[in-house]
């Protein structure tokens, strides 16, 4: 059955976050159609940004693996984002995409799940990168 290659999701803190990144996620989301377009990949990587706030702050800091669902062939990695960007802020969201990517990769690998990169992940990320505003 034909999967998403990868999916952007955002988890908002709430009150003063920092609006560059709630920014950046928006224009990423809104970039290319391919993000949703079904094709034969092993499984769906869905990143989630968290974005830190006053309301909620992720107990982590950097990139983890999540959960995978069996059931959907669907895996997620949680970014936990800085209170602000270093610099620009969707170039380092797209650069912790990179990264979420390679972590996947490796968690495939050692699952046997995954037997070379993610191709299908790796060309949306870097349409987005083609794609920057």
């Amino acid at each position: 059955m034909p999967l998403a290659p990868l999916s952007l999701k955002s988890i908002i803190g709430g009150g003063l976050e920092d609006k560059r990144w709630t920014s950046a996620l928006d224009s990423l989301r809104g970039a290319p159609e391919e993000l949703g377009r079904p094709s034969n990949v092993p499984f769906n990587l869905t990143v989630i940004y968290f974005v830190p706030g006053e309301t909620y702050s992720p107990k982590f800091s950097g990139i983890r693996i999540g959960t995978f669902l069996k059931d959907f062939q669907s895996l997620t990695i949680q970014v936990a984002l800085p209170r602000h960007p270093e610099r620009d802020a969707r170039a380092e969201l797209l650069d912790l995409l990179d990264e979420s990517i390679e972590k996947a990769e490796g968690w495939g690998k050692r699952k046997k799940l995954l037997f070379g990169p993610l191709e299908a992940a790796r060309r949306v990320a870097s349409d987005l990168r083609g794609n920057s505003a």
